[in-house]
């Protein structure tokens, strides 16, 4: 059995995939890539091919999600590990092995994180991920070094290797079987959130998240959103899958007290952003009271969950960050 596979969901940009592939086998010339052509029309099939026969890889006709398509080649692998790494990236030496070192190192560890850094300002944290993840308690999600739209600069200030609430699928490594076992990415969230989920899932069923610091990757960011100019489903997807994530993983006593107040956070971004925030979360709000109604929920264990409540921001992110200025993750003074 394959120890590590590398997974990667490409739909266009040839020279973004070469990039990522070179990167990739600059570092470890036998390391195994499968990827998915999602509906690619270019020409970075006939690239591949033949500048990288190693590759594994798969046609899509239709277009997929990021979650389907992340299932689909995690059905396809027989690696005991997966990593699932964006195709707008270009990985560090030794990324990889450094995500499994982290994950050695904890026995309840199903899941690790690399460092995600701008791929163009490589000085700075990247908006996606940067040194892991957590969220508050009204599931606003925000990384160490980056809240909201403020990214900090990397001066070591996060080079420890920690737990974390949730891991970015741009550059996660993954136990295969617990994967599998834990359901999966949610393929109705299509893109966006969706490991939120995950490990939010993995959390509440005692499992951990890790950030491996010296395990570390330059991202570009919302490349193929950007280049299909679909950033109003970007938008869309993200309100709905947020709201959707808080009421699946939490139980029904403490979703009934945290509503009002995300209602009362969503209505304030509303107002401030009405054609970013507003529109968006207005066309999502049926989907959203329909899994708040007939969503089957998990059992939840609430021994484990009490026991993750440190990993849980017991504030608003958004009034802390907007209101007390709150910019980085240190003046939280959290965890």
């Amino acid at each position: 059995m394959v120890s590590v596979e590398i997974l990667i969901i490409h739909l266009n940009g040839s020279e973004v995939i070469k990039n990522c592939l070179k990167s990739i086998f600059e570092d470890n010339s036998r390391a195994k890539v499968r990827l998915l052509f999602n509906q690619t029309t270019d020409d970075s099939v006939e690239l591949v091919k033949n500048k990288f026969p190693q590759v594994i890889f798969h046609l899509s006709k239709k277009r997929m999600g990021f979650a389907e398509a992340s299932n689909f080649l995690a059905k396809k692998s027989k690696a005991k590990h997966i990593i699932f790494l964006n195709n707008d990236v270009v990985v560090d030496k030794n990324w990889a092995s450094e995500l499994i070192k982290t994950l050695n190192r904890h026995k309840k560890c199903i899941a690790v994180q690399s460092k995600i850094k701008s791929f163009y300002k490589r000085d700075y944290f990247e908006n996606a991920g940067a040194a892991g993840g957590f969220i508050d308690k009204y599931g606003y999600p925000f990384c160490r070094g980056r809240i909201f739209e403020t990214v900090e600069k990397d001066i070591g200030q996060y080079n420890d290797e920690r737990r974390v609430f949730w891991g970015c699928g741009v550059s996660l490594l993954v136990k295969r079987e617990e994967f599998i076992r834990l359901g999966m990415f949610d393929e109705s969230f299509f893109m966006y959130a969706e490991e939120l989920d995950f490990c939010w899932r993995a959390n509440n069923l005692g499992k951990e998240i890790w950030h491996s610091p010296k395990s570390i990757i330059y991202h570009i960011g919302s490349f193929s959103v950007n280049n299909e100019k679909i950033n109003f489903k970007k938008e869309y997807l993200i309100s709905r899958n947020h709201f959707i994530c808080l009421i699946k993983n939490n139980s029904l006593p403490n979703l009934v007290l945290l509503l009002g107040g995300k209602l009362m956070l969503e209505i304030v971004s509303m107002m401030r952003f009405p054609l970013r925030r507003g529109l968006p979360f207005l066309i999502s709000a049926p989907s959203t009271i329909y899994y708040l109604f007939f969503l089957k929920k998990h059992d939840l264990n609430k021994e484990i969950m009490q026991k993750n409540k440190h990993l849980i921001y017991p504030r608003s992110i958004a009034l802390d960050h907007f209101i007390r200025n709150k910019k980085t993750f240190k003046s939280l003074n959290f965890t």
